[in-house]
């Protein structure tokens, strides 16, 4: 998993680094956070077959290049990239104008440090906090995730949850290819859910991820029932999971909406025009948060959330003016950004929340003092019990 990175000495007109080829939109975040370049470009089809593959441009000023950003770009391209060709191709001994720099750790230990201040409920972003809180057991031991990718590039996810003492045993398409022998990954696709629910279940899992081909949506699987089976002897623990069900649209927004509710009372809420009433009047009675609904699409919903960030328009809806504290931009279909996170559309970052959730959801289930008998039975509360007054549909079919 490596990237490219021109070099500016074959491109003159850019200080040292420039840009980098990157396998998803964090990658780039992280690498221009360290100074490492100025912008990113990533080849991806998504979930389209491979021979759709394209370009996603970003810049730290822009974040990700809208279509008229790109139509700007092309129009520069036309004027400028034959000069630098030959510029570049006039030079006496000239040397590659790129090199192969490897940025998936940089990105893998952000998304580590992440979830242990999930865990941890702590927001420091300090190297000290965060390596105290490593002496500590991993946050994620007795854990049982099943990570499916499809082949993706966010397998390398598998290795961020492992090195924290998550169980990633009965993992699905964590090695990656191009070729997607399990069909192209997409948590909406009833095949890939149907998949990850039997590998959960048979694998007694606490919570199942599905990412798509770029990772920058996800989708998730959670049990319904758990019980905890204690032998007051050994002390050992023995916990059996049932009643998978799967995690995603509105009901992924509104779980997501009570970890805001938690952190950040009142903030705002963007999500596209396909969402529920249900779902509005869960954030917004139920959780108490603000609900902007607006258009399809996650760049839209994302540009939404950063303006309203920025005090830069008045939403009528949310009855307030200046800057509104839009914490979430999320779409039905799993794109997710969030402001703690730059904005980035990023799957393995809605993974992270959801995996701080569930551990600290599980640290808080109190367990009955010892009994009698040599071996006590409890229950955790599911995550899904969070949602319970969520007014679902029988029946979803979008148009």
């Amino acid at each position: 998993m490596h990237t490219h990175i021109f070099n500016s000495r074959d491109f003159p007109s850019l200080s040292p680094p420039s840009f980098i080829f990157m396998m998803n939109q964090r990658t780039y975040t992280h690498a221009h956070s360290e100074n490492l370049c100025h912008g990113g470009i990533m080849i991806t089809a998504s979930h389209l077959p491979c021979d759709k593959n394209g370009l996603k441009f970003f810049t730290k000023a822009r974040g990700g290049y809208t279509k008229s950003d790109v139509q700007d770009l092309i129009e520069i391209a036309k004027l400028d990239v034959m000069k630098k060709t030959q510029q570049y191709h006039g030079k006496e001994g000239k040397s590659s104008p790129t090199e192969k720099v490897n940025f998936m750790p940089l990105y893998a230990k952000t998304l580590r440090d992440a979830i242990i201040r999930e865990v941890h409920n702590t927001s420091s972003t300090a190297t000290a906090t965060i390596d105290q809180l490593l002496q500590q057991p991993k946050p994620l031991s007795g854990i049982r995730i099943v990570l499916n990718a499809g082949g993706g590039s966010g397998a390398f996810f598998d290795g961020v949850l492992r090195g924290l003492g998550a169980d990633t045993s009965s993992s699905i398409g964590v090695v990656p290819n191009s070729e997607f022998p399990l069909g192209v990954p997409n948590p909406e696709n009833p095949d890939m859910v149907s998949r990850t629910i039997d590998a959960c279940a048979e694998s007694n899992a606490d919570l199942g991820i599905m990412l798509d081909t770029d990772a920058d949506r996800s989708g998730f699987v959670l049990p319904r029932s758990i019980t905890v089976t204690v032998n007051d002897d050994s002390k050992a623990a023995k916990k059996a999971c049932s009643g998978y069900e799967v995690l995603n649209r509105n009901r992924l927004i509104a779980l997501l909406g009570v970890a805001f509710a938690q952190k950040s009372p009142g903030c705002t809420i963007v999500t596209d025009s396909g969402t529920s009433e249900g779902l509005a009047h869960f954030l917004t009675q139920n959780l108490r948060l603000r609900h902007c609904r607006y258009l399809k699409g996650y760049a839209n919903v994302i540009g939404k959330a950063k303006r309203l960030c920025a005090g830069t328009l008045r939403h009528s809806g949310l009855g307030t003016t200046g800057t509104i504290n839009a914490e979430m931009a999320i779409e039905t279909s799993g794109h997710c950004a969030m402001k703690e996170n730059d904005f980035v559309d990023d799957g393995t970052y809605t993974a992270v929340k959801l995996i701080g959730m569930l551990a600290k959801h599980q640290e808080q289930q109190h367990q009955p003092g010892s009994s009698s008998n040599s071996i006590a039975s409890f229950s955790y509360t599911s995550l899904l019990e969070l949602i319970v007054d969520l007014n679902e549909m029988e029946t979803e079919c979008e148009l």
